[in-house]
């Protein structure tokens, strides 16, 4: 059997799986999959068309997520009242976000002098705009042009 759009020769298996179109004319979306983590040894993977598996493992994924701690556990800037209840970091510190804050950052710097800028990213972490870590790296491009 040929391929009804490209009339190239299907392989056998694919005909006798009921496809009639060869890989390259097919539109079908191919799969990933989604760890389901039930309890620590009663783990499941559940198959998703590849875009809804990427979007689900991408929001799941731990080197995503901001954070609102600063420093360790004996760091003066830890302060549990800053803390927000119900607020996804899931979306905070965007590579846009990133860039408005820097530059906003730059302006201030320019003219106010780098504890104004520097006072500036802490407000915009408190607000959810930006990550923790994308304020400690402004703080030091900022630091070294000051210098």
């Amino acid at each position: 059997m040929n391929c009804k759009n490209c009339n190239t020769k299907l392989p056998p298996k694919r005909v006798s799986l009921g496809f009639n179109q060869c890989i390259e004319c097919s539109d079908v979306e191919t799969y990933g999959c989604v760890n389901i983590i039930n309890h620590k040894t009663g783990n499941t993977v559940q198959p998703l068309p590849k875009s809804q598996a990427a979007a689900i493992n991408k929001i799941g994924d731990r080197k995503r997520f901001g954070t609102v701690l600063k420093g360790g556990s004996k760091s003066n800037t830890y302060n549990p009242k800053d803390i927000k209840v119900g607020c996804s970091t899931v979306f905070v510190g965007s590579e846009a976000t990133y860039n408005e804050v820097g530059e906003s950052a730059m302006k201030i710097l320019d003219t106010k002098g780098f504890e104004a800028a520097s006072l500036f990213i802490d407000k915009q972490v408190q607000n959810y705009y930006i990550t923790g870590s994308n304020a400690f790296k402004l703080k030091q491009i900022l630091k070294h042009i000051s210098q």
